[in-house]
């Protein structure tokens, strides 16, 4: 199995421009925790990522809901290629300690955006994991 399999919609995408409150409303409506920040519409490269609790260490931190998004984004991408094996991508989550990952193709274009809840959905994999689990506590091998 490859990333590209657990990848479930398309990504969604914001300019850097936008505001605080405007990202906040498509988490809002489009029921997810990741915005990819991205000046281009066609290829799109990510340039950045905006998590809904990069939203609420801004406000929390008293930053204006009019301000832009580029003042509290994340400019370092934890990225992978699509045709990656998904344990490569737990790998990065953990060593990172986050729970998004931003997907790319072989030519550096976003292909999605891999949460954590996408490995909770694929039922085949989760028991691959604890198989694997169970081997590395028991010594089998």
């Amino acid at each position: 199995m490859r990333v590209e399999a657990l990848v479930r919609r398309t990504p969604v995408t914001i300019s850097p421009s936008a505001t605080i409150k405007q990202a906040a409303e498509v988490f809002l409506r489009e029921k997810i925790g990741l915005l990819v920040v991205a000046s281009s519409v066609s290829p799109v490269k990510a340039e950045a990522v905006i998590s809904e609790r990069d939203v609420v260490r801004a406000v929390a931190k008293g930053t204006q809901l009019s301000a832009p998004l580029e003042g509290i984004s994340t400019k370092k991408l934890v990225s992978i290629k699509r045709s990656d094996r998904p344990s490569k991508a737990v790998r990065l989550m953990m060593e990172n300690g986050i729970r998004h990952l931003v997907v790319e193709n072989d030519d550096g274009t976003l292909f999605g955006v891999l949460s954590i809840r996408d490995f909770f959905r694929e039922n085949k994999l989760l028991q691959s994991f604890l198989k694997d689990e169970s081997e590395d506590v028991h010594g089998i091998d």
